[in-house]
């Protein structure tokens, strides 16, 4: 059983006729495009149980899909239509790759669940049939953030800082070296037994995709617990779930110990496409809980 760490560079059309006002009367087909990022580079590195060094890849990956490198792509990673075309092999020869470095037992490994996501979609936008060797996954960045006692999401600079590991900012979103440091930091937060936790077995039915349309999604409160963080009574809500920014919201009280109350509900899909809900409950000061009460009661009368 090894651990294998990915990473991977995108191309996109994200703001793209901020450089070529033009490019979609050129490019009609790419209006609807069902694919939204464009694997251009896949670093990797395997490792065993005991943290040993196995085999490593990083391949470009010709683009077929977008004509042109987002400007923003290129400033970030560096990577231009040249290197591409000069360096890059067809995805299909690039996965392929990847898969030869797997056995059975081990398991992918990204920093986040994106690109995870992305390797998937990628796969299934090109036709690629068999992905039977992605089994088992751990998001190490959903790790770290717990092993290090973080509520938000940890970025891999910041934990490579917080663990004293030497970062060159010259080498940071290149497919490869993003998949040593990562490694770096899984290395030093490493505990076999801890880590079982936080592998997903079904890859396919894990919370992983964020929805762009939030205002289509109606929230179902027959899947939710809606427990008092304090006595675990389930909490009377007052209000309707409403959109608020990035999540859903309403307020409430709990009828044992009446606190008041903020539920709030990060919606994501999943790769079989089924919303999975991640709930959280927060005990409100009063005066919180009436600024809340004015948010919501805001977005009932702008409808």
């Amino acid at each position: 059983m090894g651990y294998i760490i990915i990473d991977l560079e995108f191309n996109n059309l994200k703001n793209i006729v901020k450089y070529q006002e033009n490019f979609f009367e050129k490019h009609k087909d790419l209006k609807q495009i069902e694919l939204e990022n464009e694997i251009i580079e896949i670093g990797a590195i395997k490792v065993d149980k005991y943290m040993k060094p196995v085999c490593e890849m990083r391949e470009y990956i010709k683009p077929t899909v977008f004509p042109i490198i987002n400007p923003v792509v290129t400033d970030i990673t560096k990577i231009t239509m040249d290197i591409l075309n000069n360096k890059g092999i067809p995805f299909i020869e690039g996965l392929n790759k990847l898969k030869s470095m797997f056995e059975d037992g081990d398991i992918i490994c990204s920093w986040a669940k994106d690109d995870i996501v992305e390797l998937i979609m990628n796969a299934d936008y090109h036709n690629y049939g068999d992905l039977s060797w992605i089994k088992e996954y751990l998001d190490i960045q959903e790790y770290s953030t717990k092993i290090l006692a973080h509520k938000k999401a940890l970025g891999l600079k910041n934990a490579l800082e917080e663990l004293k590991i030497k970062v060159d900012d010259s080498k940071l979103h290149d497919a490869l070296n993003d998949a040593q440091y990562t490694l770096l930091v899984f290395k030093h937060i490493y505990n076999s037994r801890i880590v079982k936790n936080y592998i997903v077995k079904d890859i396919y039915n894990m919370p992983s995709i964020q929805i762009s349309d939030l205002d289509s999604i109606k929230i179902d409160e027959k899947k939710l617990a809606l427990k008092c963080p304090k006595c675990k009574s389930k909490v009377n809500l007052e209000e309707e779930f409403k959109l608020l920014n990035w999540r859903f919201a309403s307020v409430g009280s709990c009828p044992k110990c009446r606190n008041k109350i903020l539920s709030e509900i990060i919606v994501k899909r999943t790769l079989q496409g089924n919303d999975v809900y991640n709930e959280v409950n927060t005990i409100l000061k009063e005066e919180a809980y009436l600024n809340y009460v004015y948010k919501l009661e805001k977005i009932n009368s702008s409808k």
